[in-house]
Order: C-alpha cells, then sequence, then structure tokens
C-alpha cells in the first residue's frame, strides 16, 4: 500500500479481495460431504466468475452462461465430467426460470465449436 493510500481518507473496507473470496469458497465447498470432486470444481468455477464479473440480477443469467461457457470452453471440452457437472447446473438454472432452452443452447454450441476446432487441428490432411 503507498503511504498516500494510509493517509488518505478512503476507507477500503468494504472492497471484495477475490483472492480471498476464492480461498473462502474453496474452504467452504470442502466441508461438503455428498458432493462430487468435480462438482465442487465447477461450483467454485462458477462463484468465482459471478464474483468477479458483478453477476447480481437473475437476468444477467443467460450473458453470465454464455461467457462462462466461452471463458473455460476449453477445460470443459477436455473434461467430459466436468461438462457433464456444467450442464446439469444449467439445467438447474432452466428450472429455476434463470436460464431459457435457447441460452443453453448457446452455452453447448459454444463448448462444442471449441470441441470440433481442437478435433480439427488434430486431423491431419490426407496425402
Amino acid at each position: 500500500m503507498a503511504f498516500e493510500e494510509v493517509l488518505s481518507d478512503r476507507d477500503s473496507e468494504d472492497e471484495v479481495d477475490d483472492d480471498v473470496a476464492d480461498f473462502e469458497d474453496r474452504r467452504m465447498l470442502d466441508d461438503f460431504i455428498n458432493v462430487t470432486k468435480d462438482e465442487k470444481c465447477i461450483m467454485h468455477m462458477w462463484n468465482s466468475f459471478v464474483s468477479r464479473q458483478r453477476v447480481i440480477a437473475d437476468s444477467h443469467m443467460p450473458w453470465a452462461c454464455k461467457a462462462f461457457s466461452q471463458l473455460h470452453g476449453q477445460l470443459l471440452a477436455r473434461n467430459p465430467s466436468l461438462l457433464q457437472c456444467w450442464r446439469f447446473f444449467m439445467i438447474k438454472l432452466w428450472n429455476h426460470n434463470l436460464l431459457d432452452g435457447r441460452a443453453m443452447n448457446s452455452c453447448n454450441m459454444i463448448i462444442d465449436d471449441v470441441k470440433n476446432k481442437k478435433l480439427g487441428s488434430q486431423v491431419k490432411p490426407m496425402r
């Protein structure tokens, strides 16, 4: 902290430290016993994303899910069990009317595009 910040009248007590919030979130999730490692991972990834992006309204959910799919698309495409947890989470959002079918489809298409690009780069052209 700079010397000027120490002497200023500005109060930083209400600021959220993302690293501390991530640590507390992981610690809280570790307390769950009937939850798989992948479910905890998705919950932590989502909680961290929502916190950092300041998603505060129900109407932000479609955007948030699409942005989350874009941000973590490569990881989700590589890990089928993590992708399954993400899809279950989207279904829960849909059940609570926070996400519609069109947004769910967009999220899945984003991840499918990542998978297809990955597969396309691995295919060698025929001679």
